[in-house]
């Protein structure tokens, strides 16, 4: 219940879903009731989508997200394992699990939120010169925690165990968090940066993309203080 809740709850609270259901409220509102206080509450929907669209807001939140955590150091001993969470990391995701792989050839390599009918997923990390039959899928995870809780199930971690996580780099934050609160150890090795840390405005757009970045970012903000208020991560911004 809580998955279908979440997913309503997104589809109105994302912030361009948001600005033009209040703009739409202004303009309902404005024809029946006060236009005084429609004006007010119109403008603010405007000067939101104004910002949104031709600022860097989008990538202003999405830097502290990007650089919570480091690519974990070379370690002598190999890890238990590595988790690759769906949906998130992209190809990015599959190419990194790819290569840490064939480095550590007795890690075991988990696909959390993967259908394993997806032959795509498998030809491609074949292609990348990894072993598709050292894979284990999980297709019942669709949420962050889920991925933990069900990984926690499979694995049964130790304290005394080290999990690789790989997911993109802007969730990797939450993604620590629910794993920690599910019993692992992990180590992160984030992907997909969004952002450059010497410029995170270089290649600034306005427009669509810089409100999706807007989207992505409030997203993961709006998830981690969600997440914390269920009990379902071990701090409200996780660090290392």
């Amino acid at each position: 219940m809580i998955y279908y809740i979440s997913k309503v709850f997104w589809l109105i609270a994302a912030p361009t879903s948001a600005l033009v259901l209040i703009g739409a409220i202004a303009a309902c509102w404005a024809v029946l009731r006060s236009p005084n206080r429609v004006a007010w509450l119109a403008a603010a929907a405007t000067g939101g989508l104004v910002i949104g669209t031709f600022t860097p807001l989008g990538l202003m939140l999405t830097v502290p997200l990007d650089y919570r955590f480091a690519l974990s150091p070379p370690s002598q001993s190999p890890p238990d394992g590595i988790i690759l969470l769906g949906g998130v990391a992209g190809w990015s995701g599959v190419e990194a699990v790819s290569a840490l792989s064939q480095h550590y050839p007795k890690a075991r390599l988990i696909f959390s939120g993967f259908d394993p009918g997806d032959e795509n997923v498998l030809k491609d990390f074949a292609q990348l010169g990894g072993d598709p039959a050292r894979i284990y899928m999980e297709p019942r995870a669709r949420t962050t925690f889920e991925d933990a809780l069900y990984a926690a199930a499979l694995l049964k971690p130790k304290p005394t165990d080290r999990w690789m996580l790989v997911t993109s780099a802007m969730h990797m934050p939450r993604a620590i968090g629910c794993f920690r609160v599910a019993g692992f150890q992990v180590e992160p090795h984030p992907v997909a940066l969004v952002t450059d840390r010497s410029n995170p405005f270089v290649g600034f757009v306005p427009g669509p993309l810089a409100l999706y970045y807007l989207d992505a970012a409030a997203k993961e903000w709006i998830g981690l203080i969600a997440y914390r208020l269920m009990g379902k991560t071990d701090a409200l911004f996780p660090g290392p």
